[in-house]
């Protein structure tokens, strides 16, 4: 007897369904694609134990013939592609013929279906892979499946499934991702005798969002539209706002079937330059379009990952996209929510520019920052005698501030707008000023240097050597005059003149150690922004318990509202809260 033998079917098939279905959800999952296939416009799902015990699955589809359905527990059974060529264009969600026959090898299946105008029904009966029953059975039109028992026979598996409430999760997400995608079809999802998803048909996809979410939620939805070449793209993309600590509040469809993709993910998250916090990921619902034989659906079983030809092409475009979404939606300034809590007590600081100690005069008298920077400097906000705004101050033209009302905890100001008010984050709001300038200054092709009297040498690790080559066109872009000194030493000859602040060494090496990290990424253009977001945060600007005086307060708000991004510091930290008189009044119960 040879070595190498042929698996027999039942061991083949559990095989296949340890590929294809991973939990309960993942049942969910390809049983309600086949009913979209089948063409249903209404699906109801029920489930108990977290979809262990029972999944049933009813659609107002096609339905199947006797044939058709005893024909659909074999494995490759489809009736989705004929032709190898079919695969090249697949427009169906299933096609690879093996959902039924993976889910009937590890749980007791009772199917009933009947075809449109056929006299009766036909119910098929299997377990464990193996066919129990085939007979005629009064049904209505369509699909009825039911998979009970699930890992029944395979104890190693069900062990690892967790409890009743994160599988219901699961399948509760899987649902919401899949109606999303179809908001023109009705579903109802029910765990027991309670009804956990009522979604009847929807004419948007917004409409869909706002009965998934809530309106609470879809209200901070932006439209997401795009086309350009054999790419459209369309959906929602929320605030900056409202992003979350993990992805999980990203859908991404291609040519209509939930997909996984993590090069569609950092897209996105580049979308959001500048606007969000490190660790913060937006949300969004995103459809594209891509004609389907640019499209790979046969990468893994399960269908959710999905290969697209030029897929650098159509990440830079749906990039630009999303950035676009956010610059048409305007106002990127969150609501306030008022909310008692303790602020930590300090003692006020007097607020001052770094001086030296000898000569009283502005530290490192050698730097001359461009006019750009030195108008965003520390020194525009000293103290000064009036207070009295000359006129309103515009925000993008969305609103206006009409009065500024002072500083709490020497940490926030306090202006009056036209409909309420808005609280701001001195440090935040200056950080920006601060990050425009620099950047507007680095960007000009001729930033200033500041030369070294004596060269300094900075010692780095080898990893950290490899990336200040990669890196060197862009420090020269920035200022820098370095190169490598030996095998772990650069020395630095020049720097940018806007560090005047800075140990230079210092400053490089955090550059360095940044991206070393991932914390700065690798184009070009969003290195510069990186780099003047390090600058504008280490060089002297206005910090918390600064004090200021009402026309450094408004001074502030001037260039805060001139800058082309306000709502945000360099980091995605928001650099102002805004709320409504009319807030005001549901706070206090006035309306």
């Amino acid at each position: 007897m040879g070595k190498i033998q042929v698996l027999p079917e039942i061991i083949a098939n559990k095989i296949a369904a340890g590929e294809v279905i991973e939990r309960p959800s993942s049942v969910v999952k390809e049983l309600v694609e086949n009913a979209l296939d089948a063409g249903a416009r209404s699906i109801e799902i029920t489930v108990e134990h977290g979809g262990k015990s029972l999944i049933r699955i009813a659609d107002d589809g096609s339905g199947m013939s006797a044939e058709d359905a005893e024909l659909a527990f074999q494995r490759h059974a489809t009736s989705k592609i004929y032709t190898a060529e079919d695969l090249e264009a697949i427009a169906s969600y299933g096609f690879r013929g093996e959902a039924l026959a993976s889910i009937s090898a590890v749980s007791r299946v009772c199917l009933k279906t009947r075809a449109q105008g056929a006299p009766h029904g036909t119910e098929v009966s299997m377990e464990g892979g193996r066919m129990n029953a085939v007979r005629e059975t009064p049904c209505r039109e369509g699909t009825i499946i039911e998979v009970r028992d699930l890992f029944f026979n395979t104890p190693a598996r069900r062990k690892f499934l967790r409890t009743d409430t994160t599988e219901q999760s699961h399948i509760t997400d899987a649902v919401s991702d899949v109606a999303l995608a179809v908001p023109q079809i009705a579903f109802t999802l029910k765990s027991g005798a309670r009804t956990l998803l009522e979604l009847p048909p929807a004419a948007t996809l917004m409409e869909r969002a706002s009965a998934i979410f809530g309106e609470d939620h879809a209200k901070h939805l932006v439209p997401l539209t795009g086309e350009g070449g054999p790419v459209k793209v369309s959906g929602l993309v929320g605030k900056p706002y409202v992003a979350r600590a993990n992805k999980t509040g990203q859908v991404f469809l291609v040519n209509g079937r939930v997909v996984k993709s993590s090069g569609l993910s950092y897209a996105l998250q580049d979308g959001y330059h500048g606007l969000l916090m490190h660790g913060q990921y937006p949300v969004a619902v995103v459809s594209l379009e891509i004609d389907p034989a640019q499209v790979d659906v046969n990468v893994h079983p399960t269908k959710q990952e999905v290969r697209i030809s030029g897929e650098r092409e159509v990440r830079s475009f749906f990039k630009r996209c999303v950035a676009e979404a956010l610059e048409r939606s305007g106002d990127l300034a969150p609501d306030l929510r008022v909310k008692p809590a303790a602020f930590p007590g300090s003692s006020p600081k007097p607020w001052q520019p770094f001086l030296d100690a000898k000569t009283g005069e502005g530290a490192n008298e050698f730097a001359t920052p461009s006019p750009l920077v030195r108008e965003a400097d520390s020194e525009a906000f000293m103290p000064a005698a009036s207070a009295a705004l000359e006129e309103p101050i515009s925000v993008r033209d969305e609103f206006h501030i009409t009065k500024v009302l002072g500083q709490i905890h020497h940490t926030f100001i306090i202006a009056e707008t036209e409909e309420g008010f808005i609280v701001v984050d001195q440090h935040a709001a200056h950080e920006r000023v601060m990050f425009e300038a620099l950047v507007a200054e680095i960007r000009s092709g001729h930033p200033k240097k500041q030369g070294l009297l004596m060269d300094m040498t900075l010692e780095l690790d080898p990893r950290q050597i490899e990336i200040f080559r990669d890196a060197r066109p862009v420090l020269e872009k920035l200022g820098f005059d370095a190169e490598e000194f030996g095998e772990k030493t650069i020395v630095i000859r020049a720097y940018p003149a806007v560090l005047k602040d800075l140990d230079p060494a210092q400053a490089l090496k955090q550059f360095l150690e940044e991206k070393e990290e991932g914390r700065i990424t690798a184009s070009l253009e969003h290195c510069e922004e990186d780099a003047a977001a390090l600058i504008a945060c280490k060089r002297r600007s206005v910090k918390a318990h600064d004090v200021m005086t009402p026309v450094s307060q408004s001074m502030l708000l001037k260039r805060l509202a001139a800058c082309s991004n306000p709502f945000h510091c360099p980091h995605g930290r928001p650099t102002f809260f805004k709320t409504t008189f009319l807030d005001l009044e549901k706070q206090f119960k006035r309306k």
